[in-house]
């Protein structure tokens, strides 16, 4: 089984590793150039791999003031006393996964974010384009003007330009409501040629 190498650890002040607590401590007595100490092996995971973890007891009541299956970040720091002297110590950060990688969730969320505009912005550009190629089509805006004209001359050519650009909104919604049956047009329907009540003439006045 792979180990926790701390000596290169403490040879990188105040370097981190990312670690998860897999086990409770279990003891052991080792000996090393004639002296005894108490060491604590514990179970942890580094990089999906299972890993040994040797504690000596001030690293030791670090990590039981965790629960096992928790993340931590594992340094070793250093600082200076009062009177001047430099220490060193263990240092057991606690931490939780959806920490693991934060800059990867939050460009994960802008994507998203912008694949949302970028759809609502193709949607908007779509629409637009449809927009102008119907009115921008000769064919269709000869069609609507022919008619208005037809209009206008049944009505004895007497609109005003405003008159006859209304008219021409008018047929142009009867178009677009025949192109598209669930829209509704936006005027009423053009004006239709004034009829002139037939006079009768009696035989009599007649010159013949």
């Amino acid at each position: 089984m792979a180990f926790v190498n701390l000596k290169d650890l403490k040879a990188n002040v105040g370097g981190q590793l990312r670690l998860t607590l897999n086990s409770a401590g279990v003891y052991e007595e080792k000996e090393w150039q004639g002296k005894k100490f108490n060491t604590f092996k514990y179970e942890v995971i580094q990089d999906n791999t299972i890993s040994t973890l040797d504690a000596t007891d001030a690293l030791k009541r670090k990590l039981d003031e965790i629960p096992q299956g928790s993340d931590f970040l594992l340094s070793w720091e250093q600082f200076t006393t009062d009177s001047g002297e430099l220490r060193n110590y263990w240092k057991v950060e606690p931490t939780d996964k959806s920490s693991a990688n934060p800059v990867f969730e939050n460009v994960k969320k802008s994507i998203n974010e912008f694949d949302q505009k970028l759809q609502a912005d193709k949607a908007v550009k779509q629409a637009v384009e449809t927009t102008n190629q119907a009115y921008s089509n000769p064919a269709r805006m000869g069609m609507i003007f022919n008619n208005t004209i037809k209009l206008y001359i049944a009505n004895d050519m007497i609109w005003t330009t405003d008159e006859f650009v209304n008219n021409f909104k008018r047929v142009e919604a009867w178009v677009e409501a025949c192109e598209n049956p669930k829209a509704i047009p936006q005027a009423s329907k053009p004006n239709e040629p004034v009829s002139e009540e037939s006079v009768e003439i009696k035989a009599d006045d007649l010159p013949f």
